[in-house]
């Protein structure tokens, strides 16, 4: 018996039917990626939100939990940018205390991409959208920070340094009090005068440009480095010469009546005698000029040996900056006497085509930054020649 066949379908037909399957199969598959990346974020935000309760927490001076101000009782702390951040010392580090937002995997805000993007240079992780000028993210100024307190001299000596919004009181120590015994019914306690005085913390501004050459800008890989250590070594050099300024000219620090030869272990003894005479603390660290240093440690016994340090000194830190004088150094407990402002904002600018001949970019960074003496009887200045 003959049956009629169906006539079979075109290829065509068949092939719309399998794409019509697979876009309805990619959309929903799509659908799920979508779901699953938002939920993935969504997950990470609440994750932050947890972290960022648990340092508020762990903040809060009521948690019981030992902070930096109650691990050191002569710290005190500042409000910067919504964080409770304690002054910071030599050893601490800015930068713990911001972190970068969640990138979910973009690349972080850096100074390359900054400089490439503001000269119409691609790049393959360009992290940035600013061009021309910006305020660098507070991750990575408090980065750049730590970085300049790293190369700075005064820091090294134990300076502290505070991060600051905007304008900042605090007290400094012109002359301590003095205690009397009193005996009943007698009148014989006086007033003792001056005691503390306001230090309106403003500092100025300091500024670094940079040239840049075309072909730095676009064939460096290690541009991102190059900036940043230039950034902070200038500017820490720059604070070395205003703090050191700063140490020299206060009229409230004492200083040597005769004279304590700089270049040599027994001028260092001598000072440090006076110092502790006048009712200081031996010190704990002392900056001198670069060629005192180096005449100090070169010093020779008659026998021609080298005359090493006396055991008394071992524990004060010898540096050396060459924004010293040469006949005077500063030693004392520089923890106490001498604190660094910072202002956590870093601005940066860049010129283009600065110096048109030579195909050369300029790059403009500039911060606000200054040493203050806080407690000047905590210093004390050496002169090998008293004028």
């Amino acid at each position: 018996m003959n049956q009629q066949m169906d006539k079979p379908k075109s290829n065509g037909g068949a092939t719309d039917i399998l794409m019509n399957a697979f876009s309805e199969f990619k959309s929903k598959h799509d659908e799920n990626l979508n779901k699953r990346d938002q939920q993935l974020k969504n997950d990470i935000a609440e994750v932050q939100s947890s972290f960022d309760r648990v340092e508020e927490i762990l903040n809060r001076p009521s948690s019981g939990i030992p902070q930096a101000s109650a691990l050191k009782p002569d710290r005190f702390a500042v409000d910067v940018s919504g964080k409770r951040i304690p002054v910071l010392g030599r050893d601490d580090q800015l930068q713990n205390h911001f972190r970068p937002k969640p990138s979910y995997g973009e690349p972080e805000w850096s100074l390359e991409d900054f400089v490439r993007n503001s000269l119409g240079i691609s790049s393959r992780s360009n992290s940035v959208l600013e061009h021309g000028s910006a305020t660098v993210p507070e991750f990575l100024t408090s980065r750049i920070i730590d970085d300049i307190r790293a190369k700075n001299t005064l820091i090294k000596s134990g300076a502290l340094t505070l991060p600051l919004d905007g304008k900042t009181v605090i007290g400094r120590i012109d002359t301590d009090p003095v205690a009397y015994l009193h005996a009943e019914g007698v009148d014989d306690i006086d007033l003792s005068l001056p005691v503390f005085s306001p230090i309106e913390l403003d500092p100025g501004m300091i500024a670094v440009q940079i040239p840049l050459s075309v072909e730095i800008v676009a064939d460096s890989a290690n541009l991102d480095l190059l900036l940043r250590t230039s950034i902070a070594a200038a500017v820490a050099k720059k604070l070395d010469t205003l703090g050191i300024t700063a140490l020299l000219a206060d009229a409230n620090i004492p200083d040597s009546a005769t004279g304590e030869d700089t270049e040599t272990w027994s001028g260092l003894i001598a000072a440090a005698g006076s110092h502790i005479s006048a009712n200081g603390d031996w010190p704990k660290a002392v900056i001198s000029n670069a060629g005192d240093y180096t005449k100090r440690i070169s010093q020779l016994a008659g026998d021609g040996h080298w005359i090493s340090k006396p055991p008394e000194l071992l524990p004060m830190a010898d540096l050396f900056t060459t924004a010293m004088a040469a006949g005077k150094a500063i030693m004392g407990d520089f923890e106490k006497g001498l604190l660094l402002g910072m202002r956590q904002e870093l601005r940066l600018e860049v010129v283009r085509w600065h110096q048109p001949g030579s195909a050369s970019h300029l790059m403009v960074a500039y911060l606000r930054g200054q040493f203050y003496v806080v407690q000047p009887a905590a210093m004390y200045r050496q002169l090998k020649t008293v004028v």
